[in-house]
């Protein structure tokens, strides 16, 4: 029993950081094509997080006898993948906003401040900067990191719930009859 869990967590650790490698390229796509705060396309990086915890868990149900694999196995394997993946990307992240882009955190304030301006324009100036002041308190690149590893965990979790429903493969010849 300890050998399959060791091997949902290798296989995790191993088609986590493709599948984070794969939200890094995105992300880098979009920041060149400056598309990085388009929250429509940003969806994609959850299409690209359940595809590698689908060929991820698919190829780890193919180490079983006949391939098959229970609900619970199949929900560790998406769930490795899917946190091993977040990880990294969080971890670029990071970097992106210390590094790479010390302006994003602006860039993404400003965007928040004309999206608070146009959909509530009934709001005073002084609300405004009271929601402001408090979004800011947020928008550091350790306090977004951390909801980063939060919000992947949470997705992740999510997201192999409904992947394992597809993904087992329960052995005929361990169902009784009542």
């Amino acid at each position: 029993m300890e050998e399959k869990e060791n091997s949902a967590i290798s296989n995790g650790i191993f088609y986590g950081f493709i599948t984070g490698g794969a939200l890094i390229v995105f992300s880098l796509i979009m920041f060149l094509l400056d598309l990085y705060l388009n929250k429509t396309l940003s969806w994609i990086s959850y299409l690209l997080l359940a595809a590698g915890m689908l060929y991820g868990t698919l190829e780890f149900r193919k180490k079983f006898p006949n391939g098959y694999i229970s609900y619970g196995k199949a929900f560790t394997s998406c769930f490795w993948i899917g946190l091993f993946a977040g990880i990294l990307a969080t971890i670029y992240m990071f970097v992106f906003i210390k590094f790479i882009h010390p302006g994003f955190i602006q860039e993404l304030m400003d965007q928040i401040r004309t999206n608070m301006v146009t959909s509530r324009p009934g709001m005073s100036d002084e609300q405004v900067e009271q929601a402001m002041n408090m979004t800011a308190k947020f928008m550091s690149p350790v306090m977004m990191t951390l909801w980063g590893l939060v919000v992947y965990a949470i997705s992740s979790a999510i997201i192999s719930l409904i992947l394992a429903f597809f993904l087992k493969k329960e052995d005929p010849t361990l169902k009784t009859t009542m």
